[in-house]
């Protein structure tokens, strides 16, 4: 493959993940208002956002075997162009089964989008800037994520839900057109076969596979914080909505900030392994934290778990593509297979936390979270 390189395309690519990880996010911030209108609890959040992980989970590695087949740059503009129109229609559903429904191909056009992303932007970037690549997409994620979380419930209090979340998915279909423009002049030429040997020595790959249960303890870890500590503030501890938007979108904050530098780090360092495993100890604490049911500890658990969340997301996709033995062509379906480990198997996480909710409170269902996200870690001292 032969890529000539622009600012334009890492510019496009930066601001498709932006818009991206809004329509990730958004839905969880402005919640509150959907369960009023469709008069439902927890429960629902539970359940339309399974749907999602379910979306984007499964069909990671069928986005990752098409660009290696027919590239990323036309995976990844037809992945937001997905995302973004499920999006925009999510906004005019009646019933709780046209969102849950939406939702799923939201997250089945997400699955098309990063990987690609991850691989473009890192051979445009050039050999060496692997991790701050990784690292320019999380905090873009990062960016999106505050933008949903924090900006969408306050055009939700001004404009309604519907109405938010059609902007939101005509915003990402916006970007679509500009991933078009920007890299619709890239000369790229494809002349690769997909082997059987080689996509079984991936999905079979030791390291990959303890790579995607690590991924699924921070993905666990920033699913739990993301999705539902806005409602659980508004809700729960009766903090007004727009605050509690405010306050969940902190771990975002410092993922801005943080992920750039940790993927600095990871381009100088030996040994990665040592700072992924202190990374998830400590997010896994610091959200179990979040048990107190105190606002001050809250938002301290939730600022130092954004830090290492961030850490933790960027030396995963970074090594992930850099495992020794693998086809340059099948860098992409290497992320991909281990994010869908992560997300994938994380579908169940929503609906049990939303079940200890209404059956035990909230406090239990944290510090099980946190549990968990502990023990999913522990696989990476076996990492070689």
């Amino acid at each position: 493959m032969v890529i000539v390189i622009n600012r334009t395309s890492v510019f496009s690519l930066i601001f498709a993940r932006i818009l991206y990880s809004i329509n990730w996010f958004n839905i969880a911030s402005i919640f509150y208002f959907i369960a009023l209108d469709f008069k439902q609890d927890i429960s629902m959040l539970g359940l339309i956002t399974s749907s999602f992980l379910i979306g984007i989970g499964i069909f990671q590695i069928p986005a990752g075997i098409l660009a290696a087949k027919y590239g990323p740059r036309k995976i990844a503009i037809y992945g937001i162009l997905i995302t973004s129109s499920a999006a925009f229609l999510s906004g005019l559903s009646t019933d709780l089964f046209h969102m849950v429904v939406l939702r799923f191909i939201v997250g089945l056009g997400m699955a098309c989008f990063f990987g690609p992303s991850v691989i473009l932007i890192s051979k445009y970037l050039g050999k060496g800037s692997e991790g701050l690549g990784v690292g320019l997409l999380n905090s873009a994620h990062a960016l999106g994520g505050i933008i949903g979380i924090f900006g969408w419930i306050i055009l939700a209090e001004v404009t309604g839900w519907r109405i938010s979340l059609m902007l939101s998915g005509l915003l990402g279909i916006v970007t679509g057109l500009l991933l078009i423009i920007a890299l619709i002049r890239e000369k790229i030429q494809i002349d690769f076969g997909i082997k059987i040997s080689e996509l079984r020595q991936i999905l079979f790959n030791k390291s990959l596979i303890v790579l995607g249960l690590a991924l699924l303890g921070f993905q666990i870890g920033s699913n739990l914080t993301l999705t539902f500590i806005v409602f659980y503030l508004a809700d729960h501890l009766n903090i007004d909505p727009a605050i509690a938007g405010f306050v969940g979108s902190f771990n975002l904050i410092i993922a801005l900030i943080s992920s750039p530098l940790f993927g600095k780090i990871y381009d100088r360092i030996k040994d990665p392994k040592k700072l992924l495993i202190i990374s998830g100890i400590v997010m896994s604490s610091s959200m179990a934290m979040i048990a107190a049911n105190t606002l001050y500890v809250i938002i301290l658990s939730i600022i130092i778990a954004g830090f290492f969340l961030a850490g933790g997301f960027v030396i995963v996709y970074t090594k992930a593509k850099q495992v020794k033995g693998l086809h340059a062509e099948y860098e992409t379906l290497a992320v991909s297979y281990v994010n869908g480990i992560s997300l994938f198997n994380a579908f169940w996480v929503p609906l049990v936390f939303s079940f200890i909710v209404n059956q035990s409170g909230y406090s239990l269902a944290w510090f099980l979270g946190g549990f968990i996200t502990l023990l999913l870690v522990l696989p990476l001292f076996k990492l070689k």
